[in-house]
């Protein structure tokens, strides 16, 4: 992943997070992992899917706000 920190597919279930997610906050990682679980219940970022956000981490704002000020790593092809 090079531009995210978390992608899922609702459909088959299935959640892949950056392995540089690791070197964060627990409170950073909660929130990626809530964020993609969010997306089972509804797969646009609609009132629904914020409500999941809302009603499980009320300070997901600020996690998100700080998680997005940190650099993702610079990759290079191998």
């Amino acid at each position: 992943m090079k531009t995210k920190w978390g992608s899922c597919n609702p459909a088959k279930k299935i959640i892949w997070l950056n392995s540089e997610l690791s070197k964060k906050l627990v409170s950073a990682i909660d929130y990626v992992i809530l964020h993609e679980i969010a997306h089972f219940v509804s797969p646009r970022h609609d009132e629904v899917f914020l409500k999941v956000l809302e009603t499980h981490m009320p300070t997901w704002r600020q996690v998100r706000a700080d998680l997005n000020a940190l650099p993702l790593p610079a990759w290079t092809e191998g």
